[in-house]
């Protein structure tokens, strides 16, 4: 939308009027001797001061008018951006794509008063909307590439389509620097160009080029999670593998066909450790999978592991990230069992207000208090690479370390506590 204000000789001309014609009234009246101005003559001189008061306030509204114009087509100019700059954030956070193109060349169509807006990718035309819009092609438009000014446009006046041409302004659309596309405001009737619209044109520019560049890091986010993702089934699987083996290969000579279960159950529980791809899954699959897994270190340690389930039923179906309470109960095993004597491990969930409070905690042999408080302040050793690793995803994922809790006691065992958000969505800070 265009707000242009009136220039000041404008503004001069018209109050030179308003004073003129005051003045020329006041003579005509006098002159032509319809009345004469006495101090008891009072309807000559209401009269008067009427026609001066009407005068004075004339002027006086066009010099605020002059001095508010620009604040106010300053104002004009941020509403029509951040409208469009809003309206587009959930598209462009989507990536640069033909399909996000095309709702950005109808937003800026639809809120503002272009004749056409185009979206561009180097040479290809990713959207077009508005008149003649269907008859744009790649060929009418050159290679933007290092062609913008230093105030980041490029004001264009002999683009042929449809028959017409068209004047425009031209903005690029950056990522990190290098420029990925470009904006493309037109205007059929080149008076329509001016100099609000091309700071609007400029100011849009830079916004959609920040949301872009937000689209590029959510996307390399969401890739270092699924990396993280995979060195966590790398780190964990290696050992966790060596020790099944190990028991396997013990039972295949004293008790053959529960070994060819648990070969069985084995390939079973890996095909699905390979299979779970996504980020998020529910308590109730991740209990599954921790349930697979503590076969085998039954199998391995006997009627010594104790396992007790404490689940509330609403918590079975809240959201949570993927192989983070399988770490968690490999740790309690791996660093509570005791050379002689049993291992009482209990697991307990429940849904609390906002939260999802998973517990794991055991009677085991304890952690020195020396290791616990490397782990408090980020540095882990001595814990595990489970533990080290939950706490680092659950930061990537909610933004805070402080989702998890361990309490120990060296002799009478371990206590770890997640507490997690129950939407299980990602934390936007």
């Amino acid at each position: 939308m265009e707000n242009r204000q009136p220039s000041s000789f404008l503004y001069i001309a018209l109050g030179a009027v308003t004073i003129g014609a005051s003045v020329l009234i006041i003579f005509i009246l006098f002159a032509s001797g319809i009345f004469k101005v006495t101090f008891n003559n009072g309807a000559a001189l209401l009269l008067v001061g009427v026609i001066y008061g009407i005068s004075l306030f004339s002027v006086l509204t066009l010099l605020y008018k002059w001095h508010e114009g620009p604040e106010r087509a300053l104002a004009m100019q941020s509403h029509e951006m951040l409208t469009i700059a809003n309206e587009t954030l959930s598209y462009l956070r989507q990536g640069f794509t033909p399909e996000t193109g095309r709702e950005v060349a109808q937003i800026i169509f639809d809120q503002s008063d272009v004749d056409a807006a185009a979206v561009l990718e180097k040479n290809d035309i990713l959207a077009a909307v508005g008149i003649y819009a269907e008859q744009f092609s790649a060929e009418s438009f050159i290679d933007r590439t290092g062609l913008f000014d230093e105030s980041g446009a490029m004001i264009f006046h002999d683009l042929e389509s449809g028959g017409e041409k068209w004047t425009g302004i031209s903005v690029p659309l950056t990522v990190q620097g290098k420029e990925r596309g470009t904006l493309e405001f037109l205007f059929l009737p080149p008076k329509k160009l001016t100099e609000n619209r091309i700071s609007v044109a400029i100011g849009l520019g830079v916004l959609l080029s920040t949301q872009l560049e937000l689209s590029e890091l959510d996307k390399q986010q969401s890739l270092a999670m699924h990396s993280e993702l995979k060195a966590l089934r790398a780190q964990i699987n290696p050992h966790f593998l060596f020790n099944t083996l190990n028991t396997i290969a013990a039972l295949c000579r004293t008790d053959p066909r529960t070994a060819r279960r648990l070969i069985i159950q084995f390939a079973d529980f890996f095909r699905e450790s390979l299979e779970r791809q996504n980020q998020f899954t529910t308590l109730d699959e991740e209990l599954r999978y921790v349930n697979s897994y503590l076969v085998f270190e039954r199998a391995r340690f006997g009627s010594r592991l104790q396992i007790d389930w404490q689940i509330d039923d609403d918590a079975r179906q809240a959201t949570l990230p993927s192989l983070v309470l399988q770490p968690l109960v490999e740790n309690a095993v791996k660093h509570g069992m005791a050379k002689t004597g049993p291992l009482h491990l209990g697991l307990a969930a429940k849904l609390d207000g906002s939260h999802l409070y998973v517990q794991v905690h055991d009677d085991g042999v304890g952690i020195e208090a020396e290791s616990l408080s490397k782990f408090d302040d980020h540095n882990g050793s001595g814990l595990g690479i489970g533990l080290n690793n939950v706490r680092e995803r659950l930061r990537s994922l909610y933004g805070s370390s402080g989702l998890i809790n361990i309490s120990s006691t060296v002799g009478e065992g371990t206590e770890v506590t997640l507490r997690i958000p129950a939407p299980g969505g990602l934390n936007e800070n």
